[in-house]
């Protein structure tokens, strides 16, 4: 976003995360459109107290919803309708929906960033729409990895209704579902959730 020239703040609960982006940005080029604020997203009117306000545009990226409670979740977004004006545009994008995890649900994968490796095993209950996940870091030595850290997450997998009617509730009208939002193709069970709305 800052690097199309909008003043942009990225509010994250890690500490290591907002340092890397703090480092990209500065990278980019962009740190005096930047602001970075560290804290839970279930206080973000505490956390982006100082922040200058109204938002234009709020982005909620990957599957970052659900894991707390559904009532946690109205009252995220119920802040940051607090925190918008009137026809501020939302954005939930690249989530994970309960079709899509039931059609293309994997229980492994990996990924690799410089000198880094995660490792995902994944565990899904279709029933409750919840999902397990573990993260395990390792960085590479030569041809040996060495183990950095696991972490144990759970989330609530939801529908693209649920997350509609949730969205309601939070003083939000949803405009459109998208299965990718540059080429505008509509969601199907096979992508992801990408999800427009609009502040009441």
């Amino acid at each position: 976003m800052a690097k199309k020239g909008f003043k942009s703040v990225g509010v994250y609960i890690a500490k290591a995360f907002l340092e890397d982006a703090k480092r990209k940005a500065e990278e980019n080029g962009v740190s005096h459109l930047v602001t970075f604020a560290e804290g839970d997203v279930r206080k973000l009117r505490q956390v982006l107290g100082r922040v200058q306000k109204p938002f234009d545009v709020v982005i909620s990226a990957w599957t970052s919803i659900g894991y707390y409670s559904e009532h946690a979740d109205i009252n995220i977004f119920s802040q940051a309708r607090g925190l918008s004006r009137k026809g501020t545009i939302l954005f939930i994008t690249e989530t994970v929906h309960t079709e899509y995890l039931s059609i293309k649900f994997s229980p492994t994968s990996h990924s690799e960033i410089d000198n880094m490796v995660m490792l995902e095993e994944r565990k899904c209950d279709q029933i409750k729409a919840r999902a397990n996940t573990s993260w395990t870091f390792y960085r590479k030595r030569g041809k040996n990895l060495e183990f950095i850290d696991r972490a144990d997450i759970e989330n609530h997998v939801y529908s693209p209704s649920e997350l509609s009617s949730l969205l309601t509730k939070a003083g939000w009208n949803n405009l459109a579902f998208y299965g990718n939002l540059s080429t505008s193709a509509p969601m199907t069970p096979l992508t992801h959730l990408n999800l427009v709305a609009e502040a009441l």
